[in-house]
């Protein structure tokens, strides 16, 4: 399945800002992925349990700490102000999202020919 296009093309964008700031890859996870059906698009971004502990604390508290409410209300607010989707961005520790989401999971990355090496040339 799939957002739609532009919206689509928006959300890898956003995935490479997140990309950018944190240095992991975000992903898109939930239902948007396997159904029409979707009320909001899941983005994920999954750190490594020291880096989560060394930015936020306990890496067993996943909700409830002001520092992690602070970051993922602003970057679910800047996904859906980019992409005009319902996005519902978490950061999750690594043990804890492998340990508790199984689903599937697709890295929003930017694909193109100056990102794969290649030069773009030039029309016309």
């Amino acid at each position: 399945m799939s957002t739609g296009m532009p919206a689509g093309i928006w959300l890898a964008k956003f995935g490479k800002i997140v990309k950018d700031y944190f240095g992991h890859t975000p992903y898109q996870v939930g239902s948007s992925l396997t159904s029409k059906n979707w009320r909001d698009v899941d983005v994920r971004l999954i750190l490594p349990d020291d880096e989560y502990a060394a930015r936020f604390g306990s890496v067993h508290a996943t909700s409830g700490d002001r520092r992690v409410a602070a970051i993922t209300l602003a970057f679910a607010a800047l996904g859906k102000e980019m992409t005009g989707l319902p996005i519902d961005f978490q950061i999750q520790p690594q043990t804890h999202a492998n340990e508790r989401y199984d689903g599937m999971r697709s890295a929003l990355i930017e694909t193109g020919p100056a990102l794969l090496g290649g030069e773009e040339k030039p029309r016309g």
